[in-house]
């Protein structure tokens, strides 16, 4: 595993502390603007589901949110691929705050942070890392699919209070459901493909390509599909490290076909 940090890991980081640093120069006028008010995402402000994400509300909110990006993200990173990782986690912040809107659509609380996709990251790394060990409160040793079902488990009985807080439970478990949804059907993963890479784009710089070649044939691109399906299959099965040499080379044909 490589340990120099990964280039979406990297932006992320890069981009959330400098809207943080912003924050404290506006007395929150970016929260009120940006920040994820449902009954505002109802009246049609549709980049409040994208924005509220680079929003924090204090220093060890950020603190933790980013450790945990770095912590869990990276693994992910290195074993996807910046692009599909950001797919990924751009899929569940929008998962997350489409659920906490329709929750609670008319409540004006903004909710910030960037939580939701870093739930949604926490399902993936306990999927393909089930048995790696995660320490509660930096105390007690869990694997990591037990801490899972235990985070989930107090997230919903965090929710069912029902009070509005810009700790946002039912975002949390949006993007754990995202999270969870995602890697287990292929079908909801090609609804975000096309608008979810486009928003990569921003933090991942583009080689330039090669001249086009003739396509393959559909049946080539079909067994090519089938092959990456199942390949997907055994990562989540055994992890990134069970990948030969030739199922990664495959991995990244795949990916140059969808950019």
């Amino acid at each position: 595993m490589e340990m120099k940090l990964p280039p979406g890991i990297k932006g992320l980081l890069a981009v959330n502390i400098a809207f943080f640093i912003f924050q404290n120069f506006t007395g929150g006028w970016l929260e009120g603007a940006l920040g994820l008010i449902p009954a505002k995402v109802i009246s049609l402000e549709i980049w409040r589901l994208f924005t509220y994400q680079f929003l924090h509300g204090s220093f060890f909110h950020i603190l933790f949110n980013m450790f945990a990006l770095w912590m869990f993200g990276k693994e992910l990173e290195w074993s996807w691929g910046t692009k599909e990782f950001l797919k990924f986690y751009f899929t569940c912040v929008l998962g997350a705050g489409l659920l906490n809107t329709l929750v609670q659509p008319f409540s004006m609380v903004p909710a910030i942070g960037a939580s939701g996709g870093l739930y949604g990251i926490l399902v993936a790394f306990a999927l393909m890392f089930p048995d790696s060990v995660i320490y509660l409160y930096a105390v007690f040793p869990m694997r990591a699919k037990y801490f899972v079902i235990l985070i989930g488990a107090l997230e919903f009985l965090a929710s069912a209070h029902g009070a509005a807080s810009p700790v946002a439970r039912f975002a949390h478990l949006g993007g754990m459901l995202t999270g969870y949804l995602y890697l287990k059907s292929y079908e909801f993963r090609s609804v975000w493909s096309r608008l979810l890479y486009k928003f990569s784009d921003l933090f991942v710089s583009r080689t330039p390509r090669p001249p086009k070649l003739k396509k393959e044939p559909r049946s080539k691109k079909e067994d090519l599909v089938k092959e990456v399906d199942r390949i997907l299959e055994k990562v989540l099965r055994q992890g990134a490290d069970s990948l030969t040499d030739q199922e990664r080379d495959v991995m990244r044909r795949y990916s140059s076909t969808k950019h």
